[in-house]
Formats: C-alpha cells, sequence, structure tokens
C-alpha cells in the first residue's frame, strides 16, 4: 500500500532523487514514466532512510536551468536499494545497442 504523505516539499524531492537515479541508470535526460515515477516515490516515502536520502535534492535547484554541472548522487546504502528497486521495475528495452543481447521475449 502506497505511504500517505502530505509533506509536499518531501514529494518534490523524492520524486527529483527518483528521476536522478533513472537518469542515471538509463544514461537518458529525461524522467520515467509517471508509473514508474510513482512507483518510485512511493518506495522512498514508504521508509525513514529512504527519505532521509532524499533531501539530497534540497541541494540541487531541480526547477531551474543551469549550465553548471549535475550534483552526483551519493552512492550509500540507501541509493544502492532505490537503483535495485528501479532495476526491478522497469521494462525491458524495445532495442539493444551492439553488443548488448536482446531481452528474451517468451
Amino acid at each position: 500500500m502506497p505511504a500517505i504523505n502530505e509533506d509536499t516539499v518531501l514529494i518534490r524531492q523524492a520524486l527529483a532523487y527518483a528521476i536522478e537515479v533513472y537518469r542515471e541508470l538509463s544514461e537518458e535526460n529525461g524522467a520515467p514514466s509517471l508509473g514508474t515515477q510513482n512507483q518510485m516515490v512511493d518506495f522512498i516515502l514508504a521508509d525513514p532512510e529512504l527519505r532521509t536520502a532524499a533531501h539530497w535534492a534540497r541541494l540541487v535547484e531541480s526547477d531551474e536551468a543551469t549550465t553548471a554541472p549535475r550534483r552526483r548522487l551519493p552512492c550509500d546504502a540507501a541509493y544502492r536499494r532505490i537503483r535495485a528497486y528501479l532495476q526491478s521495475i522497469m521494462g525491458q528495452p524495445v532495442f539493444t545497442r551492439p553488443g548488448q543481447e536482446p531481452p528474451d521475449r517468451r
């Protein structure tokens, strides 16, 4: 069951964290689908340790465009848990990269 949380600042921070993990994992400059975003935010909000990790987003202005390099996420236990969760819910790629085996489509 999703965590119920009315703290809009924390929700925004969790979303920014989720998007940044997705960018690192997918190597794309975009956000995951809304369903994936919602699942990740719920996952983060459901755990106090992960909620604390989401405070990383207060260090970055996610609403402002900038030419400065992105601030990297800390590679800690919370990051590894969130990244593993994202990998478990991400869909298989439709197209493969050169040298990559195609996914098993049985």
